[in-house]
Order: structure tokens, then sequence, then C-alpha cells
């Protein structure tokens, strides 16, 4: 969000990410993430198969919540449904699946809004207000606020 702050200093969605990030937390409640090993950006693009079998590649790899490697898939297709039920096989949906899709979903559009343009602008903002409209608000304690880099009634009075 600073890079969109910066570059295009829409208020809007400044607004909806201040009161998103009260909202967060919630979506991680009671959840025991186990570390994966993640391509970082599986879509469509980055796949193909050849007489060997499947091949993926233009890794952006990391280790994170596996429900993350979904996300850019989502957006940008290339998976048959037969892909998601065999992933989700192995990988079953836990609780609150869909919102945390839509938590890193965002962060793929914000950065596209980023490095391409203002094209990613309705996506990334229609997230936003699903999600804050659909999370609960959560105590937020000081240390959280902290580092967010951010003091409490800068958030509040900006989420109202």
């Amino acid at each position: 969000m600073d890079m969109v702050e910066k570059e295009s200093g829409d208020r809007e969605a400044l607004q909806l990410w201040s009161a998103l990030q009260l909202k967060i937390p919630d979506l991680f409640r009671d959840l025991q993430i186990i570390p994966a090993l993640l391509h970082g950006d599986l879509w469509g693009g980055n796949v193909a198969e050849d007489s060997s079998g499947p091949v993926i590649f233009d890794p952006a790899s990391f280790y994170g919540h596996s429900e993350y490697e979904l996300a850019i898939a989502g957006m940008f297709g290339g998976f048959s449904s037969s892909f998601y039920s065999a992933y989700h096989g192995k990988i079953p949906k836990a609780p609150g699946f869909e919102k945390r899709l839509q938590l890193y979903q965002l962060f793929h559009y914000l950065n596209h809004w980023n490095h391409f343009g203002s094209g990613y602008r309705g996506s990334s903002l229609n997230i936003m207000r699903n999600l804050v409209k659909s999370l609960r608000a959560v105590h937020v304690d000081a240390a959280w606020l902290a580092r967010l880099g951010r003091r409490r009634e800068t958030i509040l009075l900006k989420a109202s």
C-alpha cells in the first residue's frame, strides 16, 4: 500500500486498507499454518507440458501458507477443476479459506497495480470492500499496531 499511496494517493484505497488491517487477524484465528515451499507465481502462463510430463517454470519461491499458492492461479486461470479437486484432496480447505484467498489475491492485485498501473485498482478496491464488509473487527493490541507503523487513533479515524 505504501507504493499505491506514494504513486497515486488514492484516498479510497488508503481508507479501505486502514479498515482492513484491523480485521486481518480474524482470518487467521485458530488456524495452524505449516510453512510449505511455494512456487510463488503459479498460474497458467508458468506451466507447460512436454513428453516427460508437466513443467513448471518462472518461480518466485518462498516458504509460506499453502493457500497463498492458489491466489494468482485463481486470478489468471489456466487450471481445470480437476487440478483444484486433486490439490484440495491433498491439502483440504481450512475454514475461512475463501476469505484468506481473497486476501492473498489482494496482494497480487496491489502488486500489479504498482507495476502495471491503475487497471488493477478496481479489483483491489472490490476485494478490500468485500473483506471489510464481511469480517468482524477484532481487538488489536498496541504492539501489533506499532508493527504496522501507525498509531491506533490514526487507523481508527481513517477507518470511520
